[in-house]
């Protein structure tokens, strides 16, 4: 079965807004943003909302659908053995559906993304079959 998600209106400016004051060049902003993405991540759909600007939002700016791309290549490489069912194989599908994106540098983002994700998706396989390196 597919997994279906579609982003709530409100959250998803939320992290828009978050992800353009990012590229603040002020460190006191950058700082604060980092805290609050960081906090983020204790939401199960925080990763949808990241694959979704990266890989939907084509209205939006090229800098922010990829930082969001980048945040989630991050998280998957930190945080992957916490991602709820479903949502891995949503990130895998958006990133094959998306990795010849019209924009140089959201393939380049798509690109880095799944490489990251099939080296850590092969480990964590090889892990549970106990396979050793």
């Amino acid at each position: 079965m597919e997994y279906e998600w579609k982003p709530d209106e409100q959250g998803l400016q939320q992290i828009l807004q978050l992800l353009k004051e990012s590229q603040s060049p002020d460190t006191t902003t950058q700082r604060a943003v980092q805290q609050k993405l960081e906090q983020l991540n204790q939401y199960p759909d925080f990763n949808n909302y990241l694959i979704f600007v990266l890989t939907k939002l084509k209205s939006e700016d090229e800098p922010t659908r990829s930082l969001s791309g980048l945040i989630l290549k991050n998280n998957v490489k930190a945080h992957f053995h916490n991602f709820p069912n479903g949502v891995t194989d949503f990130i895998k599908s958006e990133c094959l559906n998306n990795i010849g994106d019209s924009s140089p540098l959201i393939r380049a983002t798509v690109g880095k993304f799944a490489l990251v994700d099939i080296i850590t998706f092969s480990i964590c396989r090889m892990a549970k079959l106990d396979i050793q390196w």
